[in-house]
């Protein structure tokens, strides 16, 4: 995956991607997208809590919406209340540029911050599909 991450980070410094968010089959712009890798506090590849796979490194996404009605979906995608994570896929919205942005982000929210104008989602990357 670290592949197809350092090619999405090239593509996002040559020239501004446009995202979308998509979950239950609803679409949301996303007004502003960072991308990290970062380490995690545990020392081996290991199933967290019986729950979900955790490696030592993982790529986080922070992305911003203005469209507050997200919010009613978010409470079915976080682990917490349920049992599950639910997948939210992000994926470009412009696709006519130079490079193949024909792939989607499948990621799980892990926590969300809403203001009286914003959302902000903290995500974790599952997968990249192409």
């Amino acid at each position: 995956m670290s592949k197809e991450f350092t090619e999405i980070l090239k593509m996002q410094a040559e020239q501004t991607l446009d995202f979308k968010l998509i979950i239950d089959k609803n679409e949301f712009d996303i007004i502003d997208l960072t991308i990290k890798n970062e380490t995690t506090p545990v020392s081996k590849p290991t199933k967290r809590g019986g729950v979900y796979f955790s490696d030592t490194t993982v790529y986080k996404i922070n992305a911003v919406i203005n469209d507050l009605s997200v919010s009613k979906y978010l409470t079915r995608a976080m682990l917490g209340p349920n049992t599950e994570f639910q997948d939210i896929t992000i994926q470009p919205i412009n696709k006519k540029n130079k490079h193949n942005t024909d792939f989607k982000i499948i990621t799980n929210l892990t926590s969300s911050k809403q203001s009286s104008n914003k959302i902000e989602l903290n995500l974790m990357v599952q997968n990249i599909v192409k």
